[in-house]
């Protein structure tokens, strides 16, 4: 597929989205974070020459839950993202950006203050 089929397509997709209401996009904008999110994994791995198993051994994340999460087919938790991220060294400016939360934000020390 070229890359300007692929851009039809994305078109298309976030056609119906919107066409089917807020909480379809909702939906296909955590899709995307998703999927951004795992290039980034993927690409970050690669770029640092490292295999699956390489990037399992540093991170304590078994190679074939690496692999799923590759392919997109499972879903990782926070803690694995994290784990992955740290093993290759990433901080949070690599991570694609997010957008800005309205409202008061309390920092992360507050939050995990009033949790207690």
């Amino acid at each position: 597929m070229a890359a300007n089929d692929f851009g039809d397509v994305w078109d298309s997709i976030e056609a119906e989205a919107r066409a089917e209401g807020p909480a379809a996009v909702a939906d296909l904008a955590v899709k995307r974070m998703k999927y951004r999110l795992i290039n980034l994994l993927v690409s970050q791995r690669r770029a640092r020459h490292l295999t699956q198993e390489q990037l399992a051994e540093r991170s304590g994340v078994a190679q074939a839950e690496i692999s799923r999460v590759e392919r997109g087919r499972k879903s990782p938790t926070l803690d694995t993202y994290s784990r992955l991220a740290v093993a290759l060294q990433l901080d949070s400016e690599g991570f694609p950006s997010l957008p800005k939360a309205q409202g008061h934000q309390r920092s992360p020390e507050r939050a995990v203050g009033r949790a207690s």
